[in-house]
């Protein structure tokens, strides 16, 4: 099965993987949206999902060290990974302290505030094109790359968010 959706939040994303695994679904796969799920036993799996800090190293590496601690490599894209780990295997969460949570949410804060800041940069070549030669086509790119960048906005402001909370926790 198939399903299309877009998260701003990867904690709602999460929250959404351990539904589908309750309802007897299992991610099997992830690119650009698109997730694609298998049947499973229902709640077979627990999901986390990760930003990187970088991808420079051996993905086979990562992968190995992470299986090693019962955890499945599901699916990666870019420096985005999808981590699964079996239920009857006891409790999974990545990040268990304070600390590393808000490093967590300061990375992907990061990464969207740099793509952020290039969307708008496009944003203002598009409007530029846009007056100097009227044309409907320049003003339909405007907008869409427009609300990519209140997307990542969004993104970076929920972020932010998150970190405020887990500091003020603390």
């Amino acid at each position: 099965m198939k399903k299309f959706r877009l998260y701003y939040d990867k904690d709602r994303e999460q929250d959404w993987l351990q539904k589908m695994s309750s309802e007897g679904w299992a991610l099997k796969k992830f690119f650009l949206g698109v997730y694609t799920f298998v049947p499973c036993k229902p709640g077979e799996y627990i999901y986390q999902i990760d930003l990187l800090e970088n991808w420079d190293g051996d993905k086979e590496d990562f992968a190995a060290f992470m299986e090693d601690s019962g955890v499945e490599v599901v699916s990666q894209w870019y420096r985005w990974v999808f981590l699964r780990k079996k239920a009857e295997d006891g409790p999974f969460e990545m990040y268990t302290d304070v600390e590393s949570k808000i490093n967590q949410y300061n990375r992907i804060k990061n990464f969207f505030l740099a793509a952020l800041i290039l969307e708008i940069g496009c944003f203002f070549i598009e409007i530029n094109a846009a007056l100097q030669t009227n044309r409907p086509l320049f003003w339909i790119f405007a907008i869409l790359i427009g609300i990519v960048a209140i997307a990542f906005l969004r993104i970076v402001w929920r972020c932010q968010w998150k970190i405020e909370q887990l500091q003020r926790g603390k």
